[in-house]
């Protein structure tokens, strides 16, 4: 690995740090915070940006004393790029953005990652396969997580909150982390979830509780994510709901699909062997119909749908129904809408 570093302001507890000229900017070490020379005395400043706060380090050792390299403010993409002799790495409050594939394939880094709240975007592939790193916080500040920026990081575990700041959560970007074994939370300013962003999470656990903010579902987003449970409760926010989105979600048990959903796709909801009961607001001609990889509910265990305004909506009611490629079912006249029988 590299060992050239970038060297940082001056860090130090701010009553350590010595007279200076107005200006001057420095790192107090026990606050955790940059500092500046202002009318004759030290004074906090905000961290972050501009190369203010600590650099980013990294380890070869995985125990902070052997060989580290260093860089002050944004990561670059492709910094640390399959550089398998790292095994540590603490990212720096003076970083705002972290590259695409900054540390993709360096699969040698152990322990915990966090993400400061300085960083308020996370590259494409920047964790790739960076499979034995063992827990993830990201910071408050992140708005966009990029494409594939976590994949196949197996050895995480625990809960996974995305946090309230993050907009986007992009194509892949969490696919086959399996490791996680708690719960997921979206944060509540999330609009989009792209594909396969979550697809094959099979230790996460608990309900699915997607915010009113988001507007699309991403194809293959939560496909094989078998170890949800509970009702899988649609805002009404979303207006599109991906090909594949819940397949084989295999322990969510029901269904509730507001009005404002418009595109469902192909096999969206197939495969979710004991979901028994889906409740619908969309016309029927928005379920896609068909056999296997094509009926929106196909190999589920769909046997009732209750079906807001149902004939004006091109239902027909009464058992023995095929719904979206599932045979069997009865369908019944949603009258109180949108609360749920």
């Amino acid at each position: 690995m590299s060992h050239t570093a970038k060297t940082p302001p001056t860090a130090n507890a701010i009553a350590d740090l010595p007279d200076a000229k107005d200006g001057t900017v420095a790192y107090d070490t026990a606050a955790g915070k940059p500092v500046a020379r202002i009318n004759g005395a030290w004074e906090s400043i905000a961290g972050g940006g501009g190369g203010f706060g600590t650099p980013t380090v990294v380890y070869d050792d995985g125990a902070a004393i052997g060989n580290t390299d260093q860089i002050q403010g944004d990561i670059p993409a492709n910094w640390k790029y399959f550089d398998s002799s790292l095994k540590g790495l603490v990212i720096g409050t003076s970083c705002t953005s972290i590259g695409s594939n900054a540390f993709g394939f360096c699969s040698g880094l152990t322990g915990s990652l966090v993400i400061p709240d300085s960083v308020t975007s996370i590259g494409s592939y920047a964790f790739y396969n960076c499979n034995n790193l063992t827990s993830l916080t990201i910071g408050n500040s992140v708005t966009s997580i990029g494409n594939n920026a976590f994949v196949s990081c197996l050895g995480l575990t625990g809960n996974l909150i995305i946090p309230d700041s993050v907009t986007t959560i992009g194509n892949y970007a969490f696919q086959s982390c399996a490791g996680f074994t708690g719960s997921l939370t979206i944060g509540n300013s999330v609009t989009s979830i792209g594909n396969y962003a979550f697809q094959s999470c099979t230790g996460l656990t608990g309900s699915l509780v997607i915010p009113d903010s988001v507007t699309s579902i991403g194809s293959y987003a939560f496909e094989n994510c078998t170890n949800l449970t509970g009702d899988l409760v649609i805002p009404d926010s979303v207006t599109t709901i991906g090909s594949y989105a819940f397949d084989y979600c295999t322990s969510l048990t029901s269904l509730v699909i507001p009005n404002s959903v418009t595109t469902i796709g192909i096999f969206a909801f197939g495969g979710m062997t004991i979901l028994t009961t889906a409740y619908l607001a969309t016309p029927f001609a928005n379920i896609p119909t068909g056999g296997f990889g094509s009926g929106a509910f196909y190999g589920s265990g769909l046997t009732t749908v209750y079906a807001n305004d149902a004939v004006a909506n091109g239902w027909t009611l009464g058992a023995g129904q095929t719904v979206g490629g599932k045979t069997g079912v009865t369908v019944i006249d949603w009258t109180n809408y949108p609360n749920i029988p």
